[in-house]
């Protein structure tokens, strides 16, 4: 019977699996849908999703129109530094920026930030946005240009005038600036735990930390890092850390000094090694990468011109590599930030309430986190002694509050059920069921929801049960 319940939940995370964004691909952000010329007016943004050779997989249009508190977001037609598209650190979210403004809204980027907020777009692997984070504080009458995350709850942002800033909360519509000394960054991420941005502002141009760690107060120094830039004539966007010692950065001069520049960490210093370049009269501003197990790394950037502009390949094989055409964006379309999507790191989550039963009150637990081709287990505790868990395995149910009638209040099911296993509990009420996580990558990022029920028939209820609260297992490498 356990082998057919684990292959039914195989069957599930394989389900799960086929997310509206899948690791392993692509995705661009793509300003304008064709039908009219690019200019400084508000336009629709499109999430363009492709694979790793080109081949288109789907799109995910970002809101045109206000539906409760989540907002519009688009992009100004013209403005090259905006659009940019990060991943946060955990894996689950791609984040892009735009304006709460309608298509068509002339000169867009000069609106005030109070009439027209600054959105960050939060979207999650399977597709769906979240964008009620809505700034009336921040970049008024210029343009919010990226946002990144550690987990999607919080944010840090940038852009001109008052730099990079943070945002405690989703669904927020206030944010702090926290440094005074760079007030004109461009993009920002997090790699190993630190906040880094980008500026062309005078003599600090290259990448910068921001702060220790992942700083969320006032008063922060942002430190450009020991050798950049090496040309003060640099114009740099995006980053991609292919390790601690190796920085790739891009660069959108057309005057053949931009492209993709390599830096590498040596005696306490960063050093240019060669530039990659597109053509002699492209540069590059959105920019991720891959690195194999042999260390050969793969670089993915969107190019230069102000429209119908290329999403492009180079594997840095040394100075002089080629590049590969993978997509154009269309004639009055323009690609922007683009991200390699990483596979979430694993994790659990838990969600909702649970109900005690006549000597305590269920909780499910995992013994370890699922990663490919291991063998975790699912644990109940809080049980009752020498009785029987029972384990409910399936999707996670939209809306997450069926009530369970007759149940004791609170009493609601969390799990759109695919299979159950009852174990039997000890003597400290305790019970364990085991599963084996494949190791086909196809199922990174794929998600179980579980619950614990309790049957007691001392309950005062016409269901006697007691039920755990709901948790989400992530499936990660």
């Amino acid at each position: 019977m356990n082998v057919l319940r684990i292959s039914l939940a195989a069957a599930a995370l394989t389900a799960l699996a086929s997310a509206q964004v899948s690791p392993g691909n692509l995705v661009v952000v793509r300003v304008g849908d064709g039908t009219a010329g690019l200019s400084n007016a508000a336009t629709a943004v499109t999430l363009d999703q492709f694979t790793t050779a080109g081949a288109p997989v789907n799109s995910i249009p970002m809101p045109t129109n206000v539906s409760g508190n989540h907002r519009r977001v688009t992009n100004s037609g013209t403005a090259t530094s905006e659009g940019g598209l990060t991943q946060s650190a955990d894996g689950r979210y791609l984040l892009t920026v735009g304006y709460d403004a309608a298509v068509g809204t002339a000169s867009v980027v000069s609106t005030s930030a109070a009439a027209v907020a600054r959105v960050i777009a939060r979207t999650a692997l399977e597709g769906t946005i979240d964008s009620t984070t809505a700034l009336a504080d921040a970049y008024s009458s210029n343009n919010i240009r990226t946002a990144c995350s550690d987990d999607g709850t919080r944010f840090w942002t940038s852009g001109p005038q008052t730099g990079t800033r943070f945002v405690a909360s989703l669904g927020d519509t206030s944010s702090v600036q926290l440094a005074s000394t760079l007030t004109n960054t461009r993009y920002n991420d997090l790699y190993n735990g630190q906040l880094y941005c980008t500026s062309s502002t005078s003599t600090i141009k290259g990448i910068s930390m921001v702060g220790t760690g992942l700083p969320t107060t006032a008063g922060q120094t942002t430190l450009l890092l020991q050798g950049m830039p090496s040309d003060a004539s640099a114009s740099n966007y995006d980053f991609f850390f292919a390790d601690p010692n190796t920085v790739y950065l891009s660069d959108d001069r057309t005057n053949g000094s931009g492209g993709i520049q390599k830096w590498t960490f040596a005696a306490g210093t960063w050093s240019l090694q060669y530039v990659l370049a597109p053509s002699a009269t492209l540069g590059c501003r959105g920019l991720s990468g891959s690195v194999d197990a042999l260390g050969v790394v793969t670089l993915y950037a969107s190019t230069t011109e102000t429209s119908n502009n290329q999403l492009v390949s180079v594997v840095d094989t040394g100075a002089g590599a080629s590049f590969t055409t993978l997509a154009t964006a269309g004639i009055n379309q323009v690609f922007r930030g683009v991200r390699l999507v990483r596979c979430p790191s694993a994790g659990t989550e838990h969600f909702g309430q649970a109900t005690p039963h006549t000597s305590g009150t269920p909780t499910l637990g995992v013994s370890a986190p699922f990663v490919l081709g291991t063998a975790p287990s699912v644990q109940a505790f809080g049980m009752k002694a020498q009785d029987v868990a029972i384990f409910l395995v399936g999707l996670r149910s939209v809306p997450l509050d069926l009530s369970l009638f007759g149940a004791q209040p609170g009493a609601e099911l969390y799990v759109l059920v695919l299979s159950s296993i009852a174990s039997p509990t000890d003597a400290l009420g305790a019970a364990s069921f085991p599963f084996f996580v494949p190791t086909s990558s196809s199922l990174c990022g794929a998600e179980l929801t579980w619950q614990g029920i309790q049957l007691d028939p001392a309950l005062a209820f016409g269901l006697p049960i007691a039920t755990s609260m709901g948790m989400t297992t992530r499936v990660g490498i």
